[in-house]
């Protein structure tokens, strides 16, 4: 029986020093303790933009390029509209000037959409 307690400490206290070494707190570089906070911080944010409902930015970003593309389209329309008012073709002007107003109040949806869910 006393032999056995030398050879549990001798393997206990092998185990402890081949054990891996867990870095603290105090031994991680300042440029890694400021990576951590701003990760910490961004986490955070996204929290605080979930919680007022905010949007993701890549969702943001694509209802921004939507709403530009509804807009330059509204406007190639309405160039559309203006040359066949110049052509005498009142009935086909008045159709593309519709279309124009369509496309416009989309992009005007959209433009709403984004001032209430992503700007910050």
């Amino acid at each position: 029986m006393h032999k056995k307690i030398p050879l549990l400490l001798l393997l206990s206290t092998s185990l402890l020093i081949s054990a891996d070494h867990h870095a603290m707190e105090g031994d991680k570089s300042k440029k890694e303790m400021k990576k951590m906070e701003m990760m910490k911080k961004k986490d955070h944010m996204k929290k605080e933009m979930e919680r007022k409902g905010m949007w993701k930015p890549e969702d943001c970003k694509k209802i921004s390029e939507t709403s530009g593309a509804y807009l330059y389209f509204s406007g190639q329309a309405f160039k559309k509209r203006s040359a066949l008012e110049k052509d005498g073709n009142q009935v086909a002007a008045d159709e593309a000037f519709s279309e124009a107003k369509a496309l416009a109040e989309l992009a005007a949806n959209f433009a709403k959409n984004f001032e209430t869910y992503c700007k910050r």
